[in-house]
């Protein structure tokens, strides 16, 4: 049966207070950008929004006109720029400051914090066991190693799940008292795609926010399965939980800054990173490469989620309890 096996592992995460430092670590930072909204919200009671937007077009534009940007850099500007003169057009002001677009923001301002959280509690799942003394004892009960290490990477799931729902539930709730909190059936806009030099607006399509909110929630959620799977990995290598999460925190930091500052090294576009922030792609923020639709990042993704596993079962099945 696997349910006690996930009962044992999710006792161990708690026991370990992983998992409360995430969430505290998620209060903290949400807590921090609700005040920083909330400031913002009081300074443009009256401000002119249409003369803002034209500014930060204009500034984004002057930009790309001086040259010596990145590449990678220099595509999002002018994404960027397409969408705000999309919304110029069409007299509607976007990212004004409410409750619900805050909890639609975490989804696409979480690509890169929430996968480096549930490495915190992933990355070990494994070699914990060897610097509590317990891999021994784990190995040699009568339980096959493939439900052992099932329950370990369904437990996984279930946290990296949970952190990305207490992220929303976390999101709304601070920012309630202080935003706006009505809004979830006003209009959004995605589909944007960058069309060499200008931003295609044919695939643009209207969804009401709450729609539109667990879209990217669905696929943040997706990504971090596939972010599970790869720490399940290294958590079976490596005996040293400091060199597994180690070696995951510096994956994703490094992939991260790789793929921005190298656009020209097209083999980065396979890295597992580059492919992460789905919800960003989703809205029209365009990937660090040609060639990454939003298709090709999810069968990365899942390519990279499979291949992770298979080499985990494969290694931890094979183990020599006494190595």
């Amino acid at each position: 049966m696997l349910i006690p096996l996930i009962q044992n592992e999710t006792l161990k995460i708690i026991r370990r207070k992983r998992f409360a430092v995430v969430i505290a670590i998620l209060f903290v930072i949400l807590a921090l950008v609700t005040y920083s909204q909330y400031r913002r919200l009081r300074e443009q009671q009256n401000r002119n929004w249409r003369a803002e937007i034209q500014q930060r077009v204009a500034n984004f534009q002057n930009m790309m006109r001086r040259g010596r940007l990145n590449e990678s850099y220099a595509r999002g500007l002018r994404a960027e720029a397409g969408r705000l003169q999309f919304y110029l057009d069409h007299d509607i002001e976007p990212d004004k400051p409410t409750g619900p677009l805050f909890v639609r923001g975490f989804a696409n301002a979480s690509g890169w914090l929430l996968p480096l959280l549930v490495a915190m509690f992933g990355a070990d799942i494994v070699s914990a066991e060897n610097a509590e003394g317990t891999d021994k004892l784990l190995l040699t009960r009568p339980v096959r190693r493939w439900k052992i290490l099932t329950a370990k990477l369904l437990t996984l799931f279930m946290f990296a799940t949970l952190t990305l729902i207490c992220g929303a539930v976390i999101a709304y709730a601070i920012s309630s008292p202080f935003l706006p909190s009505g809004g979830w059936n006003a209009p959004t806009f995605v589909g944007f795609q960058l069309s060499g030099n200008s931003v295609s607006l044919d695939s643009v399509r209207q969804l009401p926010l709450w729609k539109d909110t667990m879209i990217a929630y669905g696929l943040q959620w997706y990504a971090l399965l596939a972010v599970a799977a790869i720490a399940l990995l290294l958590s079976v290598l490596f005996k040293s939980s400091a060199a597994a999460i180690g070696t995951m925190l510096a994956s994703l930091i490094g992939g991260t800054i790789l793929t921005r500052i190298s656009p020209d090294w097209t083999a980065g576009k396979y890295l597992f990173v580059s492919a992460l922030p789905l919800a960003d792609y989703y809205t029209g923020q365009p990937p660090p490469y040609d060639g990454m639709s939003m298709l090709f990042c999810i069968s990365l993704l899942g390519a990279w989620a499979i291949v992770a596993t298979t080499i985990s079962y494969a290694v931890f099945t094979r183990r020599d309890v006494f190595g």
